[in-house]
């Protein structure tokens, strides 16, 4: 993970203001109901895991490491949360949370145990 100057600071914000978006999506959709903004916050989910992934791609240089994993893990579990979108699948949508569960884990664990 030492390439980390290689990733521009705007893909670092754009995550950033993605997950914010993703919030208020989900808040406003709970508090209101509004099904048109449950889905966009589904949209993001899915929009964010893929970026974040191939932010770490970036970062694994495709070595065989827990970052390329986590990277797998974000990339396929953002492309299973389309599937669940499109579909209305909510086992999809399961399994899509546990892949980007695990690939943020991965992620964390690169992050802690990096020199």
């Amino acid at each position: 993970m030492s390439r980390s100057d290689a990733v521009p600071d705007a893909a670092y914000r754009a995550i950033f203001l993605g997950i914010i978006l993703y919030f208020a999506l989900v808040v406003y959709s709970a508090m209101t109901g509004d099904v048109i903004a449950s889905l966009a916050a589904e949209f993001v989910f899915g929009t964010i895991a893929i970026g974040v992934g191939v932010v770490l791609f970036d970062l694994s240089d495709g070595e065989l490491s827990a970052a390329l994993g986590g990277a797998v893990f974000l990339i396929v579990g953002g492309i299973t949360q389309f599937g669940a979108l499109f579909a209305q699948s909510p086992t999809l949508d399961q399994v899509s949370s546990l892949l980007v569960f695990v690939g943020i884990g991965l992620y964390l664990y690169v992050t802690w145990t990096a020199e």
